[in-house]
């Protein structure tokens, strides 16, 4: 069992780790989560540019986050962009700075950080507009990119990313509505393409919950990985 500190004004962050089978007791006064097993300290921040291991946990392998002695999440506006970006960055696919229009007041220089993390370092346009969408924050990523030889190339690199994510789900039936993320951890996508040669536009619209995915729902999954325990324990 283990005994963790925790920052008290992360939304929800406490009563998840409170419940966690595999926490002992949670006291607060960190700025992100700070835990122990027997003498090895470690710590969790959040949007920490000095940290060595940092970014959208998806998009990481699991044994440095296993190995290190500190890893930072994305701030919660990073999230969605590098969800859409990451992919792409890493396939080699953008062609120049992506769009992104976002309901979340969006600082441009660092979002422009926080993208290098993923393997983007083209840059971005933001553009914020506000929506009423109660905790749900709503992203619109538009990309031009190498038009690929088979279209399905690009359902297949995001299915090698997120098709075994417990909490990235590519939805393309369901009404787009904020009822798919409104209180779970979970962020959902989904994919536009306009062919063109030799470069295409792929349009990719994302939500997540504040007070999940790009919250608590972050850091918790990331404690998770860090400890080798279940991805999903204290965020089903």
């Amino acid at each position: 069992m283990i005994q963790v500190k925790a920052n008290p004004d992360v939304p929800g962050l406490l009563s998840a780790l409170s419940r966690h089978p595999r926490v002992e007791s949670v006291t607060t006064g960190w700025s992100g989560i700070s835990f122990a097993i027997n003498d090895w300290h470690r710590e969790l921040r959040i949007a920490d540019r000095d940290c060595e291991l940092a970014g959208l946990i998806e998009l990481m392998d699991n044994n440095p986050l296993v190995c290190a002695d500190i890893v930072s999440v994305l701030p919660a506006s990073a999230v969605l962009p590098s969800i859409a970006i990451g992919p792409l960055a890493q396939a080699g696919l953008l062609v120049e700075a992506p769009t992104v229009l976002t309901s979340m007041e969006t600082d441009e220089d660092d979002l422009t950080y926080w993208l290098t993390r993923s393997g983007w370092d083209g840059g971005v346009t933001v553009s914020h507009t506000e929506l009423e969408l109660g905790s749900v924050a709503a992203t619109t990523v538009m990309a031009a990119i190498t038009t690929p030889s088979d279209p399905s190339d690009i359902d297949d690199l995001f299915e090698e990313r997120y098709g075994r994510s417990f909490f990235i789900q590519r939805n393309e039936t369901d009404p787009w509505d904020i009822k798919l993320v409104q209180g779970s951890n979970k962020a959902v996508y989904r994919l536009r393409w306009t062919p063109d040669e030799p470069h295409s536009l792929l349009t990719i619209q994302l939500m997540a919950d504040l007070n999940g995915k790009l919250g608590p729902g972050q850091i918790v999954h990331c404690f998770n990985v860090m400890n080798g325990f279940e991805e999903s324990l204290a965020l089903d």
